[in-house]
């Protein structure tokens, strides 16, 4: 399994679980994978990898209206992540 896999994984769970509460720790779970990555493309590269292997576990059409309404959260959140780390400076060795 990749990491972006398990990342999926980790996102899929909290998906499904549809708590406001956990939004901060999917944002910082998301910036965390973003910024292992030395470089603004590399960056932009995870959360477009995290995004392809998180559509390749859901399927909102057996979610309830909840779960689908948090689905679009989170994707719009790896949306504005990849838009802020592609824009960050990349990293000094």
């Amino acid at each position: 399994m990749s990491d972006f896999q398990h990342e999926a994984g980790r996102l899929a769970a909290f998906i499904d679980r549809a708590d406001r509460e956990e939004m901060a720790a999917i944002q910082s779970d998301l910036l965390r994978v973003a910024l292992q990555r030395p470089d603004p493309a590399g960056r932009a590269q995870a959360m477009d990898q995290i995004q392809a292997a998180l559509s390749d576990r859901i399927r909102p059409d057996g979610m309830s209206p909840l779960q689908q309404a948090f689905y679009v959260a989170v994707l719009s959140m790896i949306e504005r992540t990849r838009e802020a780390v592609a824009k960050a400076p990349a990293r000094q060795g």
